[in-house]
Order: structure tokens, then sequence, then C-alpha cells
């Protein structure tokens, strides 16, 4: 029997009726398919079974005269079948029939039939083709088929997404985002977002799963004899992933896809032993909370979504629903370095550089290059050094003036400049190697080679040390003090009071008030 629903006057005067039907309709069946060819105005139904057998003919309805015709086709003809399914795809006018049970086995092939020419074929499919099932869903959308869930070996449901194209004539790689595998939680959590990115996009956020893995190939679900795909019940686990199991209506997800073309690159693929190695086929990333094992189950295209809702998984019977967009607006990201990421990586390359200096500093007669912008933004001190203050004879620093492009520094080394200036423009800490504990005798006196060391080590530090209080860098100064504050003992504690007292340094003069309050304490242990 074939009945209407009449949606033409609006969702709120829907009518169903049994219009009068012209020709030879079709015997009874079911686990049949029935798909719309636009350029014929005509629906094919392509028949199950009947309860005896399987059958494999094909009929057409008028879509206006409700006229029944039997399709005489030429070429190889599907082996019968039920429980396939089966698509039109509207720029190539073909109708497309994929898998289903034979009474035996669970197929998938794939028979393609010209509906201008009526004519079958079967053609060489690329790509790796999705394991035998039935009960699972077709849709046709922009030139390619999406076929989804479904029942194979072993009485287990699958809920992977396989996409066929049609140009290429292959199933494309499709690898779901690990961290939304479908079926790794049930479908009735929150909704959630499926879309795909290129691999520049997702490489170091999103670690993914292969095609196997995400449509979990390995797990097929057979059916009962005579093609019950979902008599068998799951286990506990593939009932938790199936989404099912409550009456209550799931809440619908958005589920995105979108197709990254190989382009050949330079680039290491990272899913690619060799990077000279190009992909035959397009690859398309799959992100979100997907549908959960299923078959039995509609998806209907509609503009670029395809709704997914319901289905079964043994004993299982669902009500929940799903969005697939298969072509999602695509992320707008922000991953170039700020300015001031740029500025602190580009930053430390000027460090006594000549290039773009407009300062120079004498220290023990040799030049050290800098930029008056970049020292006067880290020390207020040379920041004064290189403002004018006030006008007439007097005032301001002479350092300030425009003609002076060279600036004496007076009793400092040359080496613990440079490592001030090394750190003003790289804010890495100097490079100090005093050992610990310090040798004896290790300052303002001689003896061993080790004391020598030692002697000479505090000495860099403390220069530096001086030249950090000079010019307002108290980080360095901090920096110098937690240094030396384990150098301070019976030998060197008066010896860092007076630089601690000298170059403001208070936290060093607090370790040594700490070491001579427990000096005495220490020596009658």
């Amino acid at each position: 029997d074939m009945h209407v629903l009449d949606v033409s006057a609006g969702p709120e005067n829907l009518r169903w009726y049994q219009p009068p039907v012209r020709g030879t309709p079709p015997g009874p069946c079911n686990m049949h398919s029935a798909d719309y060819v636009p350029s014929r105005g005509e629906i094919y139904v392509f028949r199950g079974g009947n309860g005896r057998e399987y059958l494999n003919d094909l009929h057409a309805l008028d879509a206006h005269t409700y006229e029944w015709r039997r399709v005489h086709t030429r070429g190889e003809t599907p082996q019968q079948r039920a429980n396939h399914s089966s698509a039109i795809l509207e720029e190539t006018d073909e109708l497309f029939i994929f898998g289903g049970w034979n009474g035996k086995e669970r197929l998938n092939d794939i028979h393609v039939l010209d509906t201008v020419t009526s004519t079958w074929s079967r053609p060489d499919v690329g790509g790796d083709l999705p394991y035998p099932r039935a009960g699972m869903t077709l849709t046709s959308l922009r030139g390619r088929l999406y076929l989804f869930g479904g029942s194979g070996t072993s009485s287990k449901c699958f809920n992977d997404l396989q996409i066929l194209d049609r140009k290429q004539m292959a199933w494309l790689n499709v690898t779901q985002l690990k961290d939304s595998l479908p079926g790794s939680s049930s479908s009735s959590s929150s909704s959630s977002q499926f879309y795909a990115a290129d691999r520049q996009q997702s490489s170091g956020d999103d670690e993914v799963d292969s095609r196997a893995v995400s449509g979990d190939r390995m797990a097929g679900g057979a059916n009962s004899e005579g093609g019950d795909m979902i008599s068998a019940t799951p286990s506990r686990d593939d009932r938790e992933s199936s989404g099912g199991g409550s009456s209550a209506l799931r809440k619908h997800a958005d589920w995105r896809s979108q197709e990254m073309d190989h382009q050949p690159s330079s680039d290491v693929s990272p899913y690619s032993a060799n990077p000279n190695d190009e992909e035959a086929v397009p690859t398309v990333f799959v992100r979100g909370q997907g549908p959960g094992r299923r078959a039995g189950h509609t998806a209907t295209a509609v503009n670029r979504h395809i709704y997914v809702f319901g289905g079964s998984c043994g004993s299982d019977y669902l009500n929940d629903f799903f969005v697939l967009d298969t072509d999602p607006v695509p992320p707008v990201a922000v991953g170039e370095p700020t300015s001031l990421q740029l500025l602190e990586r580009r930053l430390r390359h000027f460090y006594n550089d000549e290039e773009f200096s407009d300062v120079t500093f004498l220290v023990e007669g040799r030049k050290v290059y800098g930029h008056k912008l970049v020292l006067s933004l880290v020390s207020d001190c040379f920041r004064a050094m290189f403002t004018t203050y006030g006008a007439g004879p007097g005032a301001g620093f002479r350092e300030s003036s425009s003609d002076c492009t060279e600036i004496e520094i007076p009793n400092c080394s040359y080496d613990a400049f440079v490592a001030m200036l090394e750190y003003v423009y790289t804010g890495q800490s100097p490079k100090f190697d005093i050992p610990h504990p310090v040798a004896s005798a290790g300052v303002g006196g001689s003896g061993s080679a080790g004391a020598d060391d030692s002697a000479r080590a505090i000495e860099r530090v403390v220069d530096l040390l001086e030249l950090a209080d000079q010019f307002f860098l108290e980080h360095l100064k901090q920096m110098c003090e937690r240094v030396l504050g384990p150098a301070v003992n019976s030998d060197t504690v008066e010896y860092f009071l007076q630089v601690s007292q000298k170059t403001n340094a208070s936290q060093l003069e607090a370790v040594c008030r700490h070491f001579e309050r427990n000096r005495d304490i220490g020596a009658g242990i």
C-alpha cells in the first residue's frame, strides 16, 4: 500500500490520504528503499524482502500521476538483498545502492544506476571500504554520499561516519578528533559541536584517532537470520555508547565535519611516515559528540546539514537527535604573536648591536652599543640620563644632549657592563658560577687556587650588583643578592656587609646580620 502526507497547507494542516494509483505496483515488501529522482519526477523503489525471499527488482512511481512502472535495466543488477541503503545524487542523476543483507551475509558493495539510460554499473571504488553492514543510512549532499551507522557481524552496531566522494569515486579518510569520539559518552549528554580543521589548525591542539578507530570498524554487528539486525542484546558498554536506554527526549547535538583537501607541502604530515607521500583522497576531520551506535535510524539532508534521528541498538530504541554540519563556518583563529611577544622575541637581537644604535658607551676603552628607548623603558636612571630637564645653562644632563652619542662609564669593568646590558635586552639571568661552599680566604686575600677562583667569581657578581643599584635594576639586584647569600661565611660576612650597605642591598644585609646572630650559637654546638 502507499500513503501520501500532504504538507502543502503548512505544518498546522497536515493531511494523510491514499491516492488512486495506476499501473502495476510492486509486490509486498519491507526493508526496501525509495528515492525521489527530481529530473524524472519519479520515486524509485528498490525492493527488499517479502518474508519469503530477498528481492532486487526496481520500480518507479510518477509523483504527479501516481502511475507505477517496472524499470527495465541493463548492466549488472545488484544481487538480491534487504535492509540496504540508497540515495540519489542529483548532480549526476545516479541512484546508489549500498550494502544490506542477502540472507547469508552482510554486504558492502556499491552499485550505481544511471537513471537516464537505466544502466547498472559496479564502479571500482578507491579508499578504505566500510565494513559490511545493514540498516545504515546513505544520504547524498553536494556530490557526496554520507553513510552512517548500521549493523554488522557479532550483533553489534556501528557509529562511524563514512563519506563517498562521487568525483573521485573513493571513500574519503574520515578522522575523528580524539577529544570527542562518537559514542565515547551517552548521546543524552549536553549538546556539543562537530567540525573539522585542517592539519595546521589541529596540530598541537587535538589528538586524532584513525578512521578505523573512530568508526570502530573492527566491531561489527550480525543480525539474526532474515535480516533482523537488532535482535541481539549488546554488552553494557555498547548499550551506554549507543546513547539509548531512556525514553526521555535527547538533547540535540551539532555535529560537524569539514574536508581538508590534500595539498602537496614541505610540511611533515603527522599522518604519513613519508612526508613525500601524497594522500590519494582528501581527509575530513570530525569534531563533536556524534550519535552512538545504532541501526534502523533516519538521516535527512536539509541544505548543508544532515539530521539523524532515532534507530536502535540491541534492545535499546532511541529517540535522540543529531545534526551533522557538512560545511561549517571556517574557524577564524588568532595564532600570530602579539606586538609585545614580537618585541620580546626580537629585542634580544639588538643587544650590543650597532644597527639602529643611538648611544655608545665607552667602558674600559671599549665600545658598547645601546638604544636609548630600550634602556629608558627598563631603567629610570637611563631615562633620566637621556632626558633634558629645564632649559638654560646647567639644566639637564650632558648625556641628554643630541650631540652626545658616546658616554663613558667610569669605575666599571667591561664584563660586568655587557652582562648588565644583556640582561636588559634579553631578561635572562646572567650566568653565575660561584662555587659553594666558598673556599676560605675567598675575598680580599690570597690562598689556594680554589680560594682565588671564588674571589674572582664573587667580585664579578659584586660588580654586577653595583651596576644594578646604580641603574635602578631592582630585579637584577635581587638576583645578585640571592647568588651572594650562600657565600656569606665567617671569612666573607664583613665584606658582604660593606657591599650590601654600599649598594642598598637590604636582603644581602639581612643574610649577613642573620649569620652574625647565629655564628656564636653554631660555634657552641
